[in-house]
């Protein structure tokens, strides 16, 4: 911290500021069309991960029932 000057300003010798460029149309529109394409992509993506689990979670709950009965039916067996 031996040569701190301050922040940097970036002004013009008049004393005015300088302002950043703002970006063209196509710049805009580039954007936009991105945003647009990530937004489609995570709506689909959560439109499968929503029919998977709709398909997924039941058959799940079936091979638990079934590996239960399964366990219930050998250890009566056992005995």
């Amino acid at each position: 911290m031996a040569n701190s000057n301050g922040p940097v300003i970036d002004m013009t010798p008049e004393g005015n500021f300088i302002e950043p460029p703002k970006p063209r149309l196509g710049e805009i529109l580039l954007r936009l069309v991105m945003f647009g394409l990530f937004l489609c992509l995570a709506g689909v993506m959560f439109w499968v991960m929503f029919w998977v689990a709709i398909f997924v979670v039941p058959v799940l709950v079936l091979l638990g029932l079934a590996g239960f009965l399964f366990m219930k039916l050998q250890g009566q067996a056992g005995r």
